[in-house]
């Protein structure tokens, strides 16, 4: 059916009377009478009660006015989502790991064969900034490390849970022995017996990494040495190896060493990479393809 015909009864509808809806419709009087018998007629029952000139919606009348609106709403949506998919569009994404960063120079070859007009523009912030930027509107998604999301009342999607590891260097006498390769998860009373004195390489404050070492040692009121800040896991690990000390790993960049030993913790340290997003219906199916790409990334390749 055309919309039009849908745009006749809802216009019906609201003024009550032919001649008034026919002139905002800008067509006859009899036009608009000469429809509505025949569609009265193909549907089998009215849907209009005509009392003194005045039209009122029958049940099934309100029911035809219910869904012309919704289709309407539809093409409505439908044509503004096609006149911007059409010309070239802007994606504002930010990201607070380099897991993620490295994910997307992957990926963004599918993406730009299905929406090769869209410009994807990158930023770099923390999970704080991120959201603060998705609630006014000011970055259209974002991939981020974060703890579980209790709180936050935006729209997300759990990309992977990764564990994160204490690194110690290998030549450290209580990793220097056979046991360590069989020692039970380390709590943090027992990771400052053995390590609390030495000096420490962390994440900055502000990360994902270093939020979850504060809240590990804070029943311990524990306040590390530090000799080195980075938000970098590669560095972290070089200065493990290095002998400078000792740090945390996301398992991602634990990689096997002769020169570096890994510990669980307990309780266990997780980070949980999400990928925020923005409901704009422009933007619906790019994001949602993005999206797509980045779960069958992850599932397939961490």
């Amino acid at each position: 059916m055309d919309q039009h015909y849908l745009e006749y009864i809802l216009a019906l509808a609201e003024t009550g009377n032919m001649s008034r809806a026919a002139k905002k419709l800008y067509i006859a009087q009899p036009t608009l009478s000469l429809f509505l018998a025949k569609q009265e007629a193909a549907i089998g029952t009215p849907l209009f009660i005509r009392i003194e000139g005045v039209y009122t919606l029958t049940p099934t009348g309100e029911l035809y006015a219910e869904y012309a609106r919704k289709v309407l709403a539809l093409t409505d949506t439908l044509e503004k989502d096609v006149k911007r998919l059409s010309t070239s569009i802007r994606i504002i994404i930010g990201n607070s790991a380099s897991r993620s960063l490295q994910m997307l120079t992957v990926i963004l070859t599918d993406f730009r064969k299905r929406y090769p007009k869209v410009e994807l523009i990158m930023s770099d912030s923390n999970f704080s900034s991120m959201s603060g930027a998705l609630s006014r509107n000011e970055t259209d998604m974002a991939f981020v490390t974060a703890p579980p999301l209790n709180h936050y009342k935006g729209g997300y999607i759990e990309l992977k849970k990764e564990e994160v590891l204490f690194a110690a260097p290998h030549s450290h006498p209580f990793c220097n022995h056979s046991e360590c390769w069989q020692h039970p998860p380390l709590t943090a009373a027992e990771l400052l017996t053995q390590f609390g004195t030495g000096s420490f390489i962390l994440q900055p404050k502000g990360t994902c990494i270093r939020s979850l070492i504060d809240s590990f040692f804070e029943l311990e009121k524990f306040n590390p040495m530090i000799a080195f800040s980075t938000t970098y896991a590669q560095s972290v690990f070089d200065m493990v190896i290095s002998n400078m000390g000792v740090g945390f790993l996301p398992s991602g960049y634990a990689l096997p060493s002769p020169k570096i030993t890994y510990f669980s913790l307990e309780p266990k340290m997780d980070r949980i990479h999400y990928i925020l997003y923005r409901e704009d219906p422009a933007l619906e199916a790019p994001c949602r393809y993005l999206i797509d790409l980045a779960q069958q990334y992850a599932e397939k390749n961490w």
